[in-house]
């Protein structure tokens, strides 16, 4: 029976955690006071007891990874209400968000045409055909404006994605980001025809499930949220023999003569085997001696710090509908996105008083200043912020029972062009470094099945090192 230490308690170094603990003496180290990186939970000082996400808020039903690790810990999954739907504010209103389209690019320009306007649709229409890009990879919002113009980028494309990296389109690979549009790229073919057949293989997909069973769910998440995630986790771990200490920074790792010695303010823990889930930078710092190359390269990886604003609102006398909206950058506003979580997520709203809603404002993206909203105290973001909702929404009769304010500060990786090699460079330099693993949201995905799923993979390395 090896011992492992593993770097950070987010949901990458708990799976692996919780693969290896059985048969392994696991060590969790992590820095802060709590388990679970960007999974937490709020109760909004007691207004809601249940609680409810305040980082991450689903994860992706048509992967596996997350659900088939919530049937395996006993947690029941809750699907997004089909009620209602989402929009877009631009123009100075709310639009709802076209459902025929890849990550926002459609198969006709007809389907976007009352979001852009006539005249962005018709340069839509007639794509324009480039040639095919140099190398593997490129930006997704300059291809899609080379080909489609930059007003469907701009109103549509830039704030889906800035709703999963909080980052600008025309930074981040196409490659990493949406993968089903690369073969146009590469090849030099039209992307309206690739999201064509794309949509055509969806509709095929649909009609092919068993009568009265309905579409498929986009996305999942639990009781009290997707971060119920966490303390299940744990509480398997703890269970099967691991330790998890909370409050234990690590300052410097090194291995020697095939140990590993991980070093924290209060005490050195020696290993057979080391996993470093922790984010890039974090990871860089530590490695900066057993791996400089790596350490290098991850320095490559830049992240966006955002806030969200949890509330529980009164209602006024206007019906409360929709899941919620995006804002492109482009829009003069503070907040980027809202979910109107209560209307989005059903099993929310028998845990809520009647004649109230559960809402959350997402603020911040990739390359915001620190005089804008970081400036800003917490009274002051949330007061911001829901006059900003209040003016998208047009819902001035709604008012404020409670709200905080939680800030992520270097929480979300930006997948550049390039990533892809990027990471491969790290993982051959890795994999020449005996008992070293590295696992977390910058290297294969940014959510929940992503991370689940190289944590496994890092898991069952090591458990076969030792078979």
């Amino acid at each position: 029976m090896s011992e492992i230490t593993i770097v950070g308690g987010g949901i990458s170094g708990l799976v692996a955690a919780f693969r290896l603990a059985a048969d392994h003496r696991v060590t969790v180290l992590e820095s802060g006071s709590r388990l679970g990186g960007c999974l937490q939970q709020s109760t909004l000082s007691g207004a809601i007891p249940i609680g409810l996400d305040t980082g991450a808020e689903a994860s992706l039903f048509r992967r596996p990874e997350a659900k088939e690790l919530a049937a395996e810990l006993g947690l029941d999954v809750e699907f997004p209400s089909a009620e209602h739907s989402s929009q877009v504010f631009t123009g100075g209103r709310l639009h709802p968000i076209p459902k025929r389209t890849v990550m926002g690019v459609p198969a006709e320009a007809a389907e976007v045409a009352e979001l852009i306007g006539p005249d962005a649709a018709k340069r839509l229409a007639h794509e324009v055909i480039t040639e095919p890009i140099e190398g593997a990879d490129t930006s997704l919002g300059d291809f899609l404006s080379e080909r489609l113009g930059p007003d469907l980028v701009d109103t549509l494309v830039d704030p889906l994605l800035g709703g999963v990296y909080a980052g600008r389109c025309r930074e981040l690979s196409l490659a990493a980001t949406v993968p089903a549009l690369l073969p146009a790229a590469r090849e030099g073919t039209s992307v309206l025809d690739l999201v064509s057949r794309l949509l055509a293989a969806r509709d095929e997909q649909a009609t092919a499930r068993p009568t009265g069973t309905g579409a498929e769910p986009v996305f999942m998440s639990l009781v009290g949220g997707i971060n119920r995630l966490i303390p299940a986790l744990a509480d398997r771990i703890r269970a099967a023999g691991g330790t998890i200490r909370l409050d234990a920074g690590v300052t410097s790792v090194r291995g020697e003569s095939g140990r590993w010695f991980v070093e924290t303010a209060e005490s050195t823990i020696e290993s057979d085997r080391l996993v470093l889930a922790t984010p890039a930078h974090v990871t860089k710092d530590l490695l900066v001696e057993e791996a400089p190359r790596s350490a290098a390269l991850l320095g490559q990886v830049p992240y966006a710090a955002t806030a969200l604003v949890p509330a529980l609102i009164e209602l006024g006398s206007e019906p409360f509908t929709g899941s919620g909206f995006l804002v492109p950058p482009t829009e003069d506003t503070l907040i980027k996105a809202s979910t109107f979580v209560s209307n989005k997520w059903p099993w929310l709203r028998s845990h809520i008083p009647a004649g109230t809603a559960l809402m959350r404002m997402s603020i911040g993206r990739r390359g915001d200043g620190p005089d804008g909203w970081r400036s800003l105290d917490d009274a002051e973001l949330i007061e911001r912020a829901f006059a900003d909702w209040q003016s998208i929404t047009g819902r001035t009769g709604d008012r404020l029972l409670a709200a905080e304010v939680q800030r992520w500060d270097q929480a979300l990786p930006q997948y550049l062009p390039g990533h892809a090699e990027l990471i491969g460079n790290i993982d051959a330099d890795i994999a020449a470094i005996d008992g070293l693993e590295l696992a977390g949201s910058a290297f294969d995905g940014v959510g929940i099945p992503a991370c689940i799923s190289r944590a496994e993979a890092v898991a069952a390395r090591l458990a076969a090192a030792d078979a």
